[in-house]
């Protein structure tokens, strides 16, 4: 039901200038952020043709997401828009639906909004001066339970122990300089199971997990292998798997629907930004300047594709047909086959970032990013 999009990062500085904005997600101020937070968004007659991140079909209708909060709804393939009541203005990285009504949405500044009537209508679940004290507190847990352990060890045991403690005190150290940081940290990505059970991840290793659709939460840093808190780009479901794609050339695979994670040999060193993939095992990972790897095991193995461009990759779709289609910076929009070989390109005549891309009823592509929402068919060739 859904495709994938993702916001560029590169380096342990932050995200990536050439993406969709340096201003917009990193110029925040503590007050700006709070600001932000307890302030409904603005209605706007341009939200359509502003910076939208994320694109969603739901029922009969798509939804739309993106900066100061927007969330646009079009029930004519895209004809029209309607903006809706939010109340936040924070830019909103992505969405995700399990059904025609309950869906989630998740944006800079921690932020979560849930809503019940299709998207109709949005509450706030959480912020990140929340998120970061559920992770605190987390880090707080592990710690007392590892110095209980010590205590009872012997002193053998002890040893390798107090080197976990080391590496578990440099968490904690992170989780305390998060919460003096307020709400800095975006969520970049989502996925839910059913209408009760989901991830949120972001960056610098933000992953919370939810049981009864988003009313509480739990950090989930602990299940993954990830002390260097890896921006985690994506997370999204292959079949019966679920991934996670993240800088450094991370990938993590979970068998168990989230409540484990293994990390990935790796072909790249660069940032993915997402993943997308079919039943039969058949996973691309796709990130900086083209970079695209293609996996038919379920990503035991991977073999790099000819994407013909080296821009960044940051949004995708699979067809009913199997041809993939990848998004990303200067508008290109890179065409692969069901066997992952390269049978088309094309660039937008704005040459402006996309972030995200589904199919549309009538055989053409539709597609979000700094300009809104765009339309174009299924071929080749310059728009």
């Amino acid at each position: 039901m859904k495709h994938i999009k993702k916001i560029p990062t590169q380096g342990r500085s932050g995200f990536k200038a050439a993406s969709l904005s340096l201003a917009l997600l990193l110029a925040h101020t503590p007050v700006m952020a709070q600001d932000a937070l307890n302030e409904n968004a603005v209605a706007s007659e341009r939200a359509s043709t502003s910076l939208l991140m994320d694109l969603d079909r739901v029922g009969s209708n798509l939804i739309a997401v993106g900066e100061r909060g927007h969330i646009l709804l079009s029930g004519d393939q895209t004809q029209s828009w309607q903006q809706v009541p939010v109340p936040v203005r924070v830019t909103l990285t992505a969405s995700y639906f399990v059904d025609d009504q309950y869906g989630w949405a998740v944006g800079h500044d921690g932020v979560v909004l849930r809503t019940l009537d299709g998207g109709r209508s949005w509450q706030k679940l959480l912020d990140g001066n929340q998120a970061n004290q559920i992770g605190l507190e987390r880090a707080k847990q592990l710690m007392e339970a590892l110095e209980r352990r010590i205590a009872d060890a012997t002193e053998q045991e002890q040893g390798d122990l107090e080197l976990e403690l080391e590496s578990l005190t440099f968490l904690w150290e992170d989780a305390e300089s998060f919460v003096t940081e307020g709400p800095s940290r975006p969520f970049l990505d989502l996925w839910f199971k059913d209408r009760n059970e989901g991830f949120i991840v972001g960056a610098f290793g933000l992953i919370l997990h939810t049981r009864d659709g988003g009313n509480s939460w739990e950090a989930w840093f602990d299940h993954l292998d990830n002390p260097d808190n890896f921006h985690l780009n994506a997370i999204r479901q292959v079949g019966d798997r679920l991934y996670l794609a993240a800088e450094a050339g991370t990938l993590y695979r979970s068998d168990d629907w989230g409540q484990s994670w293994e990390l990935l040999d790796s072909p790249y060193e660069g940032s993915f930004f997402g993943v997308v993939g079919s039943d039969d095992g058949r996973v691309i990972a796709y990130g900086l300047r083209g970079n695209a790897y293609q996996s038919n095991d379920w990503g035991d193995q991977w073999a790099a594709l000819d994407t013909g461009v080296d821009t960044g990759l940051y949004g995708a779709t699979m067809l009913d047909n199997g041809t993939v289609v990848l998004v990303g910076d200067a508008g290109m929009s890179v065409f692969l086959d069901a066997d992952g070989n390269r049978i088309g390109n094309r660039q937008t005549r704005q040459r402006l970032p996309l972030s995200s891309v589904i199919a549309g009823d009538n055989k053409e592509l539709l597609t979000v990013g700094l300009t809104g929402v765009q339309s174009a068919p299924l071929v080749g060739g310059s728009d």
